[in-house]
């Protein structure tokens, strides 16, 4: 590299040296490589590896002022947003001056952009719904929204929000877990234990570890609109008013979530933040249900970084029943071989495994489904 080219390379860190730090430092190397990375930093008593990617991970002494770190270069914050504030207060009674805080926007934005640049370089195509598309001489009537429904699974223990959020037309709340309680949401249009429809049924009672899975099941024992899907409580996706009629239009089969990147893939990353025992066994599964698929499957989760998170999804009734009549074997067996797990965060296991089922799912089908992506809000 040129010299001048060195002289004008900026300096920063990433405050923060978990799956976040790691994800955002991924971002900035793929999509601004002009930045010079110096490290990784953090101030917690969290076990955490010495570096990643040849980057040093330091923890912050606050009595170190500028005999450790370059306070002139940029600090990013990469953590939950709840401590942003905090931490930049921190960081400035140290001496750094030029921080940022890697807020939703910011990593919407970064995130668009990495997918985007990933799937190019795949030869793929990054099909992306936005909140603003319009179809050109459509109007919005909720006439337009009779044939399709999106559930919204809710639990009992899902508070109001600050700004009340109206349902939008094509949007149902469905009560999730409710075998659990006797508690009825008085909101709630449709209840994760009632069969409505001839061989319908339910796992309303795995809902502790299952969570949305068990209003998915639902929709698909159950649902008989044309497209159907699952957001969350809290989870929703940005999309226009018209979003059937662009899927009409577009010929497309299913909207996912922006995939999220997560280091080094698929596989490490799970056995890193979850039982890797879990991980195993659902492989053992798979290759027991889906044989044929097996040594792809894991060949996929060994090279990818990227998936769509949170199991929401929306899609043409036939397509969604084609998934989970895949997806569900799987999950249900690996529930039942693996039992409870004490740590009340990693017994949902269920749902983190099936979060990169369905991302393998539709990508290695992307020869029979036309898969789009989509933003997705989170609602306080």
């Amino acid at each position: 590299m040129r010299r001048d080219n060195l002289e004008n390379r900026k300096r920063c860190y990433v405050f923060g040296a978990h799956p976040r730090g790691w994800t955002f430092y991924e971002y900035m190397k793929t999509l601004k490589p002009q930045y010079e990375m110096l490290g990784f930093i953090y101030d917690n008593e969290e076990v955490n590896p010495s570096e990643i990617d040849r980057i040093p991970i330091v923890k912050i002494s606050y009595q170190d002022k500028g005999d450790v770190f370059d306070l002139d270069a940029k600090v990013y914050i990469a953590t939950r947003g709840d401590y942003h504030l905090a931490i930049k207060d921190r960081l400035q009674c140290l001496g750094f001056r030029d921080i940022e805080c890697v807020t939703p926007e910011l990593d919407i934005l970064l995130r668009n952009q990495y997918v985007d640049r990933k799937f190019r370089e795949k030869g793929k195509d990054f099909c992306k719904i936005n909140a603003d598309d319009r179809c050109v001489g459509m109007t919005t009537k909720t006439s337009e929204f009779g044939n399709a429904c999106v559930c919204i699974a809710k639990t009992r223990v899902d508070g109001d929000f600050e700004t009340p959020v109206p349902l939008r037309p094509y949007e149902s709340i469905i009560q999730a877990g409710c075998t659990l309680t006797d508690v009825r949401l008085p909101d709630a249009k449709f209840f994760d234990n009632e069969v409505k429809t001839p061989g319908g049924a339910d796992i309303s009672y795995r809902n502790t570890q299952c969570c949305e899975l068990t209003a998915l099941y639902w929709i698909w024992k159950n649902g008989a609109d044309d497209f159907a899907g699952i957001e969350h409580w809290r989870r929703r996706f940005l999309l226009p008013d018209d979003w059937t009629e662009l899927m009409k239009r577009e010929g497309i089969d299913v909207i996912l979530p922006v995939p999220l990147c997560v280091m080094p893939s698929l596989e490490e990353n799970f056995k890193e933040r979850h039982v890797p025992k879990v991980w195993d066994t659902a492989m053992e599964i798979l290759r027991e249900v889906h044989p044929d698929e097996y040594e792809r499957a894991v060949l996929y989760f060994r090279e990818n970084s990227l998936y769509s998170p949170c199991n929401m999804l929306i899609a043409r009734k036939a397509v969604l029943d084609d998934y989970c009549a895949w997806m569900f074997p799987v999950v249900l067996e690996l529930n039942d071989r693996i039992g409870e797990i004490a740590d009340r965060y990693q017994n949902r296991y269920p749902g983190f495994v099936s979060e990169r089922l369905l991302t393998y799912f539709f990508d290695s089908r992307s020869d029979k489904y036309k898969v789009a992506y989509a933003d997705k809000s989170f609602l306080r």
